[in-house]
């Protein structure tokens, strides 16, 4: 290729139709200037048709990775997803799959193309890339993108990328998301927009630094195979649509389809939600002074405030504030502002562009206002912090703009929309499994949590993972066959729920029994934001989520309980008959497991949370609650505390029943309790005004208030305006 004569469009450089591209977004308002979208419209059999043969093919390609791989993550879990791109890496059509990469992997194209790639690199056909670090674009190191140009006579037309997750990148501390990495080289391998290949093979070179630098490098490296095979067969579908549709048409209808979804995401905002301003709060905990982190300054526990302020305006746009965040720390939970991206893509998908036609059209209407500088959300140091694992603030965030845009569909009356979800926790565990082969990652179940209530019905029980509704956790045969793990049980959790005139759905724990390990192995754990804040999650008097809580089982003398036929532990059951277990010990813990040592025949146990209810808890139908009962779903304790219905067993019947009479009796009494515990909103300021003035906050507390307010004049001014403190006044 002579310098100066570009592969792309009419001999443009890439680097040229980027700046052409937004340029005319930016005159224009409208995505490559598209005021007279007419080519989808003009035959819309035809484009319903090019748009579903490029989805299928994407939805073949996903299936044919996962036949590759040799990972439970991509096999079991289904942990990938597979996008279209355009030649400036604007999405096109996503694959089924995990839609938080909606944005970010054609991100991963766009920087290529800034930094000079097609001229300094070099892009030919069938050169094969690879990037993981979310610096440039991404969540964290765990999942890779494998992205692939598609060329036409010589000419870019496309990319196509696959996401993969993986069970291990080379991080130092256990899982593939290391929670006790505190700088950049402990989250492992970053790969950024590397070649790694030509020719579609991967070199053999790239191979031998994988089976050098990991643990598992078959797994990593038949991962990349399956997701070559599956770029591949996914280039060359496109290569027969381009035969079949014409190249012409291809260009005009791949860009036709994203300003078409820009255009039915901005009408679907005007017609689900009313405009104006909706506002939360996140308290985001963080435990690092018992973690055995080799840098100091990280061995300190900390509380970082995240206010969520989104805007929704009259023209249909969203505009998403989180001015008033704490600031970064030496931790693993720091997001770059790229990883923001995919939390909104995740909600977005499943919200609002749930049709199958989600692109870049979908986020247009959106916008992430950039974070205050060296807060938790745009660390100016970020190159050297870790980011291994940022999905427990971002999970949270997230659930908290589901909740309010749940509460604006709800006041426009589409009332089966709303719900919001929550983060789960689950252990990470690493060392050496039952074949003597080192492991970065033996187990990590975190389990399944209940999605939020509806305005119309209880939430999904166990469905409350928001980023795929296909994802679970597998077959766990496969499991224990991958891993030196006995699952024990799977049980519903009837304390895990938010309760509510329609509870939240219910989770599911783990319990698993480490089974053949052949050296002790070291403990982590994937952690949520909440560990003993819960944040309120609740619609419209609804209560949060229970409280999660995990725990480890150590028996005296496994094989003696086994001998004499002594009950084993295999479910939590009620606290005080768990927690009073007389055959071993119980280690409680009541935030993210630390890091310790751990043997075989240990138990590891978490006990998730679900996410919010709706509406006050005692005007829920007891016919709800009698069906709940009946299924098993919840017990009496329950129905009398906290939803003041009476309720009794028939036992010769087998079955539940309602006392009418007495349930009204308990409500009315629940009703008069509440009255004379509350006081007047006036008193109840100036109580909490007064310990403020006298600073009697938790220290935890009284640090993560000066830390937002040192980064936001916005934040420390609504703080002093809303209590009445003096100008002078900090904490």
């Amino acid at each position: 290729m002579a310098r100066g004569r570009g592969i792309g469009d009419r001999g443009k450089t890439l680097k040229q139709m980027l700046e052409d591209n937004r340029r005319l977004l930016r005159e224009s308002g409208r995505y490559a200037g598209i005021t007279k979208p007419h080519i989808l419209k003009d035959d819309p059999i035809k484009a319903e048709l090019f748009h579903s043969r490029i989805m299928s093919s994407l939805i073949a390609g996903r299936e044919t990775c996962k036949q590759v791989s040799g990972s439970p993550y991509v096999r079991e879990v289904a942990e990938l997803c597979m996008g279209l791109y355009t030649p400036e890496g604007d999405a096109v059509v996503q694959s089924t799959g995990i839609q938080v990469h909606v944005r970010l992997m054609g991100d991963n194209v766009t920087w290529m193309i800034e930094n000079n790639y097609e001229e300094d690199v070099g892009i030919q056909d069938g050169d094969l890339f690879l990037s993981n670090d979310p610096v440039i674009a991404g969540v964290h190191a765990a999942d890779n993108y494998d992205i692939l140009p598609i060329f036409w006579k010589g000419e870019l037309v496309a990319w196509v990328c696959t996401v993969i997750m993986e069970m291990d990148i080379g991080a130092v501390s256990p899982g593939c998301m290391p929670c006790t990495a505190v700088e950049r080289a402990g989250d492992g391998l970053k790969f950024d927009c590397e070649k790694i290949g030509s020719n579609d093979k991967i070199r053999r070179d790239f191979e031998v630094r994988i089976e050098m630098g990991l643990d598992l490098p078959d797994l990593f490296l038949l991962d990349r195979k399956g997701a070559v095979a599956a770029n591949i067969r996914v280039r060359e579908d496109i290569k027969e649509i381009i035969r079949e549709f014409g190249l012409g048409y291809f260009k005009k209808a791949t860009r036709e389809l994203i300003e078409e979804e820009r255009l039915n995401q901005i009408a679907r905002i005007k017609q689900r939600t009313i405009p104006g301003r909706y506002r939360d709060i996140i308290p985001f905990e963080i435990y690092m002074s018992t973690i055995p982190a080799s840098w100091l300054p990280s061995r300190k526990d900390m509380i970082r405030l995240i206010p969520m302020q989104m805007d929704i305006l009259p023209e249909g746009r969203l505009v998403i504030d989180f001015d008033g965040i704490g600031e970064w720390g030496w931790h693993a939970y720091n997001p770059t502002t790229k990883a923001l991206w995919g939390g909104l893509s995740i909600a977005v998908v499943q919200t609002l562009s749930y049709d199958g036609r989600a692109n870049l059209g979908s986020l247009l209407p959106c916008d992430i206002k950039t974070p205050p500088v060296d807060s938790l959300f745009n660390p100016s140091q970020i190159k050297k912090l870790a980011t291994g694992n940022p999905w427990p603030s971002m999970i949270d965030v997230f659930s908290l703009w589901c909740g309010m845009l749940g509460t604006s569909f709800y006041m426009r009356g589409f009332r089966e929309e709303t719900f919001n979800y929550v983060s789960g926790s689950g252990w990470q565990l690493a060392g050496y499994d039952q074949f003597g082969n080192k492991r970065p990652m033996l187990a990590g179940g975190p389990g399944t949590f209940g999605a939020g209530a509806t305005g119309v019905c209880d939430g999904v029980d166990t469905g409350g993972w928001l980023a795929t509704p296909e994802t679970d956790v597998g077959n766990w045969e496969v499991w224990e066959l991958f891993m030196p793990e006995m699952y024990m049980s799977r049980m519903l959790s009837p304390y895990s729920v938010g309760y509510g005139r329609y509870r939240s759905g219910i989770s599911m724990g783990t319990m698993d029994m480490l089974h053949r390990l052949t050296l002790g192995i070291t403990s982590g754990a994937i952690g949520a934001a909440h560990d003993r804040i819960i944040p309120n999650i609740g619609l419209f008097g609804g209560y949060p989520g229970g409280k999660r809580n995990s725990f480890l089982v150590r028996y005296r003398n496994f094989q003696d309980l086994v001998n004499n036929r002594l009950p084993l532990v295999h479910e939590v059951g009620h606290p005080k008959e768990f927690l009073s277990y007389p055959h071993g010990e119980i280690m409680y813990f009541d935030y993210m497991p630390p890091c310790m040592e751990v043997f075989d025949k240990d138990v590891y146990v978490v006990d998730n949370s679900s996410a919010g209810g709706l509406g006050d808890p005692i005007e829920r139908e007891p016919a709800l609650q009698k069906t709940d009962l009946d299924n098993g779903l919840t017990n009496e304790e329950i129905s009398r505390n906290m939803y003041c219905i009476a309720v009794h067993y028939d036992e010769k019947a087998k079955e539940w029943s309602v006392d009418d009479g007495e349930t009204r009796k308990l409500r009315a009494a629940k009703r008069k309790e509440r009255l004379s515990r509350g006081v007047p909103v006036e008193q109840y300021w100036r109580q909490a005004r007064q310990l403020i003035l006298d600073k009697k906050l938790d220290p935890l507390l009284q640090e993560a208030y000066r830390s937002s307010m040192k980064l936001s004049q916005g934040f420390t001014r609504d703080y002093k305006d809303f209590w009445g403190l003096p100008d002078d006044f900090a904490f």
